[in-house]
């Protein structure tokens, strides 16, 4: 029956709008390999050309990727449960603390934020593209739209299926690479400052730049732990993908960018860096690596789209937004619009808090965790207060340079939003 049902929905249906059936749900190892195609990118390469032209020694950097990841991890994992819980994307879980209607905001600004991030990989492959064979980058442009799409377009399983072919040959292929180079990278003088390395004045300042990184991904878990099999399984799989996409990986890419690059050139470059240290080989691996985020990042923008308009089919809505993309690179508007995103950034954190308190805090405090669909509330006031409170957090601390804004802005989120969705509390309509 669960097989008919799928022929029926088609390949490209990705179960957006409904919860995936038991039939469906995949291996702890299939759902790793979706995550570490999230974060082993370029631009965790990137991270890492970034880190080791900082100035600081390799251990302080090395101290900073498992903090950072550590506490990322465990978000990721509360937050996953809820996933894994209703098996359906976070578009339509927002719907429980935002309200239907509510949630059509939110789901539109993931759409804002989050496209600048899919363009930019887009971009990124255009480039290395171009770098390789000389064409026009409004060709290539094209021509990295393309793959991006052909992974994407059907959703986790052809996301999954570019991950397992291309992660696991290239993390051997890379550890080997990187111990050769390693034995010829002077340690004791490494974290020099670099003319294009980031700037950390403290310690807890490049544990912020880790954690700030990725803790968009905590309220996206959800989009992927909804083919998990169990709570258990998401977390053998966020923990591995975390260990070697977040923290091996980078550490890889700082090894090989002090090796290969000087002082004055680009440390955000990880074409550059993977064309230095193994040659072609390199830049086509870095390549791939960018393919396997960029569908990453246009799978979860579309689900997120889907809730705006459930007519359309996500498949539909992903074609147009990699179409979006291109002309988005085109109009020339690119870097603007991510510093636009990386500005939204600010906003994000305080969604994990709002999600753990509405399912872990809430319930204990009396409150049903679907009080706002039995009453028929379409927007929920609470939860956008509880936002715009965190987010002012957030914004406080990071004006004032106190490290850690991220965890400031989740806990000040979490403690309003649980304090009044009190007002609630056997409220909720029988029947």
């Amino acid at each position: 029956m669960g097989n008919e049902v799928a022929r029926e929905r088609g390949f490209l249906y990705d179960w957006e709008v409904e919860r995936v059936p038991e039939h469906m749900l995949r291996p702890w190892w299939d759902i790793a390999f979706v995550q570490v195609g999230l974060w082993l990118s370029g631009f965790m390469l990137m991270t890492g050309g970034l880190l080791a032209g900082s100035g600081w020694p390799w251990y302080d950097v090395l101290a900073w990727l498992i903090i950072g990841c550590a506490f990322n991890l465990i978000l990721y994992i509360l937050v996953g449960h809820v996933g894994v819980k209703e098996r359906v994307p976070i578009a339509y879980i927002a719907e429980k603390f935002f309200g239907k209607w509510g949630a059509k905001v939110f789901n539109f600004l993931v759409l804002a934020g989050t496209l600048a991030w899919g363009a930019l990989g887009i971009h990124m492959l255009a480039l290395s593209i171009t770098d390789l064979t000389g064409m026009n980058i409004y060709i290539t442009a094209w021509v990295a739209a393309v793959f991006v799409w052909l992974s994407s377009v059907a959703g986790y399983k052809t996301v999954s299926l570019l991950s397992k072919i291309i992660i696991p040959w290239f993390l051997v292929f890379l550890l080997f690479i990187t111990i050769y180079y390693g034995f010829q990278v002077n340690w004791a003088a490494w974290g020099f400052k670099a003319k294009y390395g980031a700037v950390f004045p403290t310690f807890w300042d490049g544990v912020t730049f880790v954690v700030g990184l990725n803790i968009m991904a905590a309220f996206l878990q959800p989009n992927s732990a909804r083919y998990a099999r169990s709570t258990k399984d998401f977390a053998k799989a966020s923990t591995l993908s975390v260990f070697y996409g977040m923290i091996v990986l980078t550490f890889l890419a700082e090894t090989l960018a002090a090796y290969a690059l000087k002082p004055d050139e680009p440390f955000a470059d990880p074409f550059l860096i993977g064309m230095r240290t193994m040659g072609a080989v390199g830049g086509i691996l870095v390549w791939l690596l960018i393919w396997t985020t960029a569908d990453n990042d246009f799978w979860h923008i579309s689900l997120s789209t889907v809730q705006l308009y459930p007519k359309i089919k996500r498949w539909i809505y992903d074609t147009a937004l990699v179409v979006a993309s291109v002309i988005i690179i085109y109009s020339g508007i690119l870097y603007r619009y991510t510093d636009f995103a990386t500005w939204l950034a600010i906003i994000w954190p305080a969604i994990p808090g709002i999600i753990i308190a509405h399912y872990y805090l809430i319930p204990k405090l009396g409150v049903d965790i679907d009080v706002l669909a039995k009453r028929n509330i379409k927007v929920n006031w609470v939860g956008f207060v509880a936002w715009a409170i965190g987010a002012a957090v957030a914004y406080l601390m990071k004006s004032n340079a106190i490290p850690l804004p991220e965890l400031g802005a989740l806990a000040a989120a979490l403690v309003v939003y649980a304090s009044l969705m009190m007002v609630y509390r056997g409220k909720e309509v029988k029947g």
